[in-house]
């Protein structure tokens, strides 16, 4: 079934629809046959939507210029990021005002203003604990003083605003290595020295960026959600599924990303889709 004859029948159903991008919307720079139809008729709908992503190495400017610049109509304001819901997490967990060590590349990292972001490796040891972003910086070094910190100070948090283990490069085929991951690898290193830290993430599959969801949802559009009636499609069974699922939204699955229909058809219990669809059109 396409995705676009579901939604063009069944639409009323929903208070509103949210999208994953890379895989859904977008392979590499392009758009995916249907998109650009889909959101011109959600649109004409005029029915709340959002774009939710794990990518917080790109400011929401950036991340609206790929999908505007691939033909698809887009609004910074539109984007929720792993990083959207930090303010709200701080504020929940008496972290606004502390200083957090910033390792990777700050991205939309750098507009945070709840928390405190310190660079300088050598001050280290007086933060309240660590931010792992992305992007290009040096591993070794860094989590090496991570490591090093957290055998000290086990209590001190350690947040991951992007769990993904890996993400794909469209254009190569190469798979490079997430914030997610790296921040599971300095877990697994400290559990070897009988240290054990818990990662707080922030985005899909994760609570967070879905309570901000539904914040936004509330404040922006005057809607009372009801998350079953929140429609989130995506291309990932880990990431979108398991997470729409958690949160109490109508999960879709577009097997056009990284998902295979007998990965689909295997998947049960949270990471199990409500609707399984070919593609988008």
């Amino acid at each position: 079934m396409k995705f676009l004859e579901f939604w063009r029948r069944e639409a009323d159903r929903f208070q509103a629809i949210v999208f994953d991008i890379d895989g859904t919307l977008l392979r590499g720079p392009h758009q995916l046959p249907g998109a650009a139809e889909l959101l011109g008729e959600v649109r004409l709908q005029k029915k709340p939507l959002f774009f939710l992503t794990n990518d917080g190495d790109h400011t929401l400017e950036q991340k609206c210029s790929f999908l505007v610049r691939a033909g698809l109509t887009a609004r910074p304001d539109e984007i929720i990021n792993c990083l959207s819901g930090l303010e709200s997490q701080a504020k929940k967990h008496d972290w606004v005002g502390r200083t957090f060590f910033a390792a990777g590349e700050l991205g939309e990292l750098e507009r945070v203003s709840c928390v405190k972001l310190e660079r300088d490796l050598g001050r280290l040891e007086h933060c309240a604990g660590v931010i792992l972003s992305e992007g290009v910086y040096d591993w070794r070094v860094n989590w090496e003083a991570i490591v090093n910190f957290f055998r000290r100070h086990p209590e001190r948090l350690f947040i991951v605003p992007n769990p993904d283990g890996y993400w794909p490069s469209p254009a190569s085929g190469i798979f490079g290595i997430g914030a997610g991951g790296q921040a599971r690898c300095i877990q697994l290193i400290l559990k070897e020295m009988g240290v054990e830290i818990e990662p707080i993430y922030l985005g899909k599959p994760h609570a967070a960026i879905y309570e901000h969801t539904l914040y936004e949802l509330e404040r922006r559009f005057g809607v009372e959600p009801e998350p079953e009636c929140i429609l989130m499609l995506g291309d990932s069974l880990a990431s979108d599924v398991r997470g729409a699922n958690r949160a109490g939204f109508t999960s879709a699955l577009v097997l056009t990303g990284i998902t295979t229909p007998e990965m689909a058809a295997n998947a049960d219990g949270e990471f199990r889709p409500g609707l399984i669809f070919d593609s988008i059109a």
